[in-house]
């Protein structure tokens, strides 16, 4: 794979990674209404802590959004077939590195702008990891 495909998967990462934890964050708050817990981005971190529900939240969270880039109806002869089979190890791979990641901004019960700092570098970095690991696989 070339170098400047490789710099966009790292870019649609960091973008998939912020999209990633605004859907999360949406539905921990839609959770919080009924079910009022401090606030988890990882999955694992919730586990930890033993707050069942948000690690349910969150799991199905990340199984719909990768049903929802996979190629399901189309064949594998298809053009479009590659490019969205990219966007599924795309999302896969970013979806893994998001859920270790964040561990970091879960773990941090410090000031906010500190915790806002976490946020981005852990979306940086989950994006990073995800589109350079996506690179590898294709």
């Amino acid at each position: 794979m070339s170098g400047r495909a490789a710099r966009l998967q790292v870019a649609a990462g960091i973008g998939y990674s912020f999209f990633l934890s605004a859907v999360t964050l949406i539905m921990e708050l839609i959770t919080d209404v009924f079910y009022p817990v401090r606030l988890i981005l990882s999955p694992l971190w919730a586990i930890y802590v033993g707050q069942w529900v948000d690690a349910g939240v969150i799991l199905a969270v990340y199984v719909l959004l990768i049903v929802f880039a996979s190629p399901y109806r189309f064949q594998e002869q298809s053009n479009y077939y590659h490019l969205l089979r990219g966007a599924q190890k795309l999302s896969i791979y970013t979806i893994m590195a998001f859920a270790v990641i964040s561990m970091a901004f879960d773990a941090y019960a410090g000031s906010l702008r500190a915790r806002i700092g976490i946020f981005i570098l852990v979306n940086f970095f989950s994006g990073m990891v995800g589109g350079i690991l996506s690179t590898r696989a294709q």
